[in-house]
């Protein structure tokens, strides 16, 4: 038993100790992200890593008024999010007035940050998020159904510049498609839309750009320093 241990350890410990420290997504004890976004939303924040394990670890993202925690799981296939972060509330506004609404993740397929030997140009993969949850616009309450899925799709191997430097980085485009159906009694209203971004990633760095678009305008995310 102790020899089929030992073997075990050899060929998958090493192995294992890494799967949440990635390449193009590490996770290092101590490590800060700094970001700036440019755009309709204007913004700074910093992210950091901590809690992490051979399996999982939490992603703290602070801005100057608030701290939001994401747990993140770590697979052989790749990194995903197992959560929004808080109780998942949200506000928005619909037709003039605003929406809350607090969703939970009942399951999760694909990944977000794959293994390492995906990340080459002409490589895609998917992050499938399924959603339930409830919410209420004035006195009328509905429950919410539905899938969140992005899609990635590694386009280029290009040089990008930002406030913290020079980064040989793989570009991908990303399509975020919503399928949502909120339901009141035997009303069932339908929210179905799409929106496009492009991300750079560098090894042993992470996310160093991206631009999100919406009907709204458009997003420029930076990072402006990494803190080791």
């Amino acid at each position: 038993m102790l020899r089929i241990l030992l073997v075990h350890w050899v060929l998958w410990g090493p192995a294992l100790a890494q799967l949440c420290d990635q390449p193009f997504s590490p996770a290092r004890p101590g490590w800060e992200w700094q970001y700036r976004v440019v755009g309709e939303r204007s913004s700074t924040y910093s992210i950091r890593k901590t809690n992490i394990t051979d399996g999982g670890f939490t992603q703290v993202r602070q801005t100057a008024s608030s701290r939001e925690e994401m747990k993140y799981r770590c697979t052989l296939e790749g990194i995903f999010p197992v959560d929004f972060g808080g109780s998942g509330s949200n506000r928005l506004e619909a037709g003039g007035q605003p929406v809350s609404y607090d969703l939970d993740v009942v399951k999760i397929t694909g990944v977000a940050i794959p293994d390492y030997d995906t990340w080459a140009v002409g490589n895609s993969w998917k992050l499938v998020m399924e959603v339930r949850g409830t919410g209420q616009q004035g006195p009328l309450r509905f429950n919410i159904s539905g899938t969140l899925e992005t899609t990635y799709r590694v386009v280029a191997q290009e040089t990008v510049t930002t406030p913290a430097g020079r980064f040989t980085a793989y570009k991908l485009h990303t399509t975020f498609t919503t399928r949502i159906r909120a339901s009141a009694g035997p009303i069932q209203i339908p929210f179905n839309f799409e929106s496009q971004g492009t991300s750079w990633y560098a090894e042993n760095v992470g996310l160093v750009k991206s631009i999100q678009r919406t009907r709204d305008g458009e997003n420029v995310t930076e990072l402006v320093a990494l803190r080791k």
